[in-house]
């Protein structure tokens, strides 16, 4: 893959955070002419331009939406993550619902594929449920109108290349993830058992009420109770891993699916992202990402 395009890439999201969101004319021009568009909204009623798009020009119709209804704060990259033609990239945003003036301060992962030095597809990771609150005058939000970043402005990272540990830990979470889908969520002590003393494991949804046991955790330990949350809310339906993205200490992970809320009998369906980072050979960080506002919809 050549090295222009993925710097190109990285020169519009500090473009982007600088612009606050004023600069996606740039971005489009480096999409392929026949490229898809897609977002965890889906064009869902309060942010219908989240649909999805198949083309450059209508591409262009999500950002007109964006900037109708939102105002950028921030837009913080972490880490650009870069497996061949595939770049995932971790961070933060912050913005301003213009019409209620509430703000929503969201993790979010974008992920790219490349051909012929085009962008031909992009998919997004937000936290889709706290998005539509802000959409509404009687929505909860509880993020301050001057949020504080997480990380800094500008200070991003690029990992690149697999090493032999790459595809050790790799290889580790393929057996790992097939036992996890087959025995339907039976195995969380498995999953334990490769975690570092001090992991630290997040959720998107951060443990918003009423999915307490998403909150962060900082040990094994207490990732013993985000499994025995899992179970005690949820029956999972299927959970059918379709890719593995690494480099470096990362292994990022791209799955479908499916879990029953046990309280209310309602099932959601969900594009999942795990991501997880190594150090000789334990699991120190994991964060997951899917579809916040369908979880939520469940539990109602």
């Amino acid at each position: 893959m050549a090295s222009r395009i993925v710097n190109d890439i990285k020169s519009h999201y500090r473009a982007w955070d600088r612009g606050k969101g004023t600069t996606s004319e740039r971005f489009v021009n480096m999409m392929a002419d026949d490229a898809t568009f897609r977002s965890i909204g889906a064009g869902a009623e309060p942010m219908l331009f989240t649909r999805s798009h198949s083309r450059k020009d209508k591409i262009r119709s999500y950002f007109k939406g964006l900037e109708h209804d939102w105002s950028m704060i921030f837009y913080n990259v972490r880490m650009f993550l870069v497996q061949s033609s595939t770049i995932a990239v971790f961070g933060e945003c912050a913005w301003k619902q213009k019409h209620t003036g509430k703000v929503v301060h969201t993790p979010k992962l974008d992920i790219l594929r490349l051909k012929r030095v085009k962008i031909s597809d992009f998919f997004e990771y937000f936290d889709n449920h706290q998005a539509y609150a802000a959409c509404s005058t009687e929505g909860v939000c509880t993020v301050p109108q001057n949020p504080k970043p997480i990380y800094k402005s500008g200070a991003s990272v690029t990992i690149s290349g697999k090493t032999a540990a790459t595809s050790t830990n790799v290889k580790m979470l393929k057996k790992l993830y097939a036992k996890w889908d087959k025995t339907k969520g039976a195995i969380a002590e498995s999953i334990i058992q490769i975690l570092a003393p001090n992991v630290v494991w997040g959720s998107l949804t951060a443990g918003a009420d009423p999915v307490a046991f998403t909150k962060m955790r900082k040990s094994r330990e207490e990732v013993g109770e985000y499994f025995r949350g899992l179970d005690q809310g949820f029956k999972m339906e299927h959970y059918k891993v379709k890719e593995y993205v690494a480099s470096g200490p990362y292994v990022l992970v791209l799955a479908d699916i499916s879990f029953t809320n046990k309280s209310t009998g309602k099932t959601f369906v969900s594009p999942k992202a795990d991501l997880w980072r190594f150090a000789r050979g334990k699991a120190t960080e994991f964060y997951e990402y899917f579809d916040t506002a369908a979880v939520m919809a469940t539990t109602a």
